[in-house]
């Protein structure tokens, strides 16, 4: 009787432990899940002009981006280069529990006189979707109404060691019969993929002609994409890609997730408060 109570005992603290196992095992890989991913919302600013002067859903004052930042670490958000990103996506790095990217697009002089004194006032990083044939200066057809960045004062942003760049494309930032990326009815993927691949490698040269790193990642021209491009732009090695689509995004450790990031675009006509809205889903 004593062995059969002793095996009794036995058999229970067996199932006990195994059933243990499991909820330490269920516990251990939701906690591996969590740590290997991250909710980021990014931020898309445009042009940043001085206090008083227009404000539209492109333009925001300085004031306004100075509340953004201030509210941003007050919430415990902390921005992050997108460097950083592809590598927590690629090869396993660490992200803070609330990282936030900022991106400005189209590469405005704004970036050096109005943007980068308050990233350093706050510590923060950004990435600004350069236009290529404005730092060339060329008068291609795209808006030429305000002040960008030339090449070299593209390499001053650099420098600073705040600021890192990705692609806008060279000559697609236009609105015309093609509308950014996006393939014409009538052409064909062959014709398309031509066309792209040659803007990609225009891009290429003018960047290494003016010595400016650009991470091999790429801002949609209006936020219109393109499937074909995709594909493309895998092949040639980018790495990310940016959407105008509101939303937050999942970072894990898969890289499809880097494709087709969204993003919050902040107007000059909306409070801080309504964007910090945005960034919980």
């Amino acid at each position: 009787m004593k062995r059969k109570g002793m095996r009794g005992m036995i058999f229970y603290v067996v199932v006990v432990l195994v059933l243990l196992g499991f909820l330490l095992a269920g516990w251990l890989a939701t906690a591996t899940a969590t740590q290997d991913s991250r909710l980021l919302p990014i931020i898309m600013y445009h042009d940043v002009v001085p206090d008083g002067e227009q404000l539209d859903e492109y333009t925001v004052s300085a004031t306004q981006l100075e509340e953004d930042l201030a509210a941003l670490a007050r919430e415990g958000w902390q921005t992050v280069r997108l460097s950083e990103v592809i590598d927590f996506v690629q090869n396993g790095a660490t992200l803070p529990e609330k990282p936030v990217l900022l991106v400005f697009d189209d590469g405005y002089d704004s970036v050096l006189t109005q943007v980068l004194p308050l990233l350093e006032k706050y510590d923060a990083r950004a990435v600004v979707s350069v236009i290529g044939a404005r730092a060339q200066g060329l008068a291609d057809g795209c808006d030429t109404s305000r002040q960008y960045m030339d090449w070299d004062a593209l390499s001053q942003a650099l420098a600073s060691g705040r600021i890192e760049m990705q692609s806008h494309s060279a000559q697609l930032h236009v609105f015309r019969a093609r509308k950014g990326l996006q393939q014409l009815p009538d052409e064909t993927e062959e014709a398309y993929a031509k066309m792209l691949l040659a803007d990609m490698n225009q891009m290429d040269a003018w960047s290494e002609d003016a010595g400016v790193t650009m991470i091999k990642s790429f801002a949609y021209p209006y936020g219109f994409v393109e499937p074909l491009a995709d594909s493309l732009m895998r092949k040639q090695g980018y790495e990310a890609t940016m959407t105008s689509e509101p939303h937050v995004n999942r970072i894990e450790r898969n890289p499809d997730c880097l494709y087709r990031l969204g993003r919050f675009n902040r107007s000059g006509c909306m409070q801080t408060d309504a964007l910090l809205k945005w960034l919980t889903p």
